[in-house]
């Protein structure tokens, strides 16, 4: 079901599991925010809780014996996730997490790992020892990392050396800070280019070398001074309020409108939601949207019956989540009205470029 199943499936301990296994265990993850520096957990918490972050940034931390020298393990963003180990294990929390800024997560609960446990005991059989010890290997060595804050303020953009700061501290430093611009390596007689958007790398370049050859060599570089060249912020024409298209979801999965909502709210769409048909009209009468993105099974009736109710009054665009199960005679239908289509997978991709094709 859409990001969030690509999501789990990376989490070592759901890896080996099969999409209607992890679509079981979507539906029972929990939404919640969290304010700027709010403390998700501490150190000897319980572990009855596992987060996946959806919007927002948080530092995983670790402290000194006497507690007064925070250590930063690791900073994790959108797509990322922590808390799996605990829930495996049974151990307390062995690092504190703290947001950076506001976020957004899903959360799973003990209570329901532990359903999901009794229907798929094959989770921890296999798996738990090397989770746990990949805990511990990594608190271990962010215990001899040093200190990464050598990187100077210059007029024109942030400046240093590789020997003060690694290659991996700095590209992270880009991405936390949403870099858009370039960045320049000079090693001797050597020179590594990075194209950034957002703080994500667009394209890498070290002599004649590109992509992950250019940047598996540079990530060997111990020293070097490096520069980042900022680009100032532009507002484009099609961000502003009066070119905003307008979204409806409608489907009876919380996970899955938020994290369509979260997808094409960044691409500056106006989007609203809701999880069932009669909350849908209700919406579509007060504000017509653009296009509608729906669910073909919904809890007071089918995408059929919601597409036939919004055709006697409105020729609004439909999308419809599906797959290759999709019956013959619901294209047909589709077909016979117009203005509709439906998805092959729940991919975010696909949905972007069947919602973008309409303009």
């Amino acid at each position: 079901m859409i990001q969030v199943s690509k999501i789990l499936q990376q989490v070592p301990i759901f890896k080996s599991l099969s999409k209607e296994s992890i679509d079981f265990i979507v539906e029972r993850l929990k939404f919640k925010t969290f304010d700027e520096e709010e403390t998700i957990c501490k150190i000897g918490d319980p572990g009855d809780e596992m987060f996946i972050i959806i919007t927002g940034e948080v530092k995983i931390v670790i402290y000194s014996d006497d507690a007064k020298h925070e250590q930063v393990v690791a900073k994790l963003g959108s797509g990322n996730y922590f808390g799996e180990m605990a829930l495996l294990t049974g151990e307390t929390r062995s690092a504190s997490v703290i947001t950076t800024e506001k976020s957004e997560m899903f959360v799973l609960h003990k209570n329901d790992f532990d359903v999901i446990l009794d229907k798929y005991p094959a989770i921890s059989l296999s798996l738990g020892k090397i989770v746990s010890q990949r805990l511990r290997d990594t608190l271990k060595k962010a215990t001899q990392m040093p200190k990464t804050d050598k990187i100077e303020a210059a007029a024109d953009g942030p400046a240093g050396n590789l020997k003060d700061i690694s290659l991996v501290d700095l590209i992270s430093f880009c991405e936390s800070n949403s870099v858009s611009g370039t960045m320049e390596i000079v090693k001797g007689n050597e020179k590594g280019y990075f194209e950034l958007q957002s703080g994500q790398i667009q394209l890498v370049k070290m002599n004649d070398l590109k992509d992950d050859q250019a940047l598996d060599q540079m990530l060997t570089w111990q020293e070097g001074d490096f520069k980042i060249h900022v680009r100032p912020l532009r507002l484009q024409k099609q961000a502003s309020e009066a070119a905003k298209k307008r979204l409806l979801v409608v489907n009876n999965s919380l996970v899955v409108r938020k994290v369509i909502e979260r997808a094409f709210t960044g691409m500056g769409y106006d989007v609203s939601s809701a999880p069932n048909i009669s909350e849908a009209l209700q919406q579509i009468q007060k504000a017509k949207p653009d296009v509608i993105i729906a669910d073909i099974k919904l809890p007071d009736g089918t995408g059929a019956q919601f597409l036939e109710s919004v055709r006697t009054s409105h020729s609004i665009p439909f999308i419809f989540l599906t797959d290759d199960s999709a019956d013959e005679q619901f294209q047909a239908l589709l077909d016979q009205k117009g203005h509709a289509q439906m998805t092959k997978t729940h991919e975010v991709s696909e949905i972007v470029k069947l919602v973008e094709r309409l303009w």
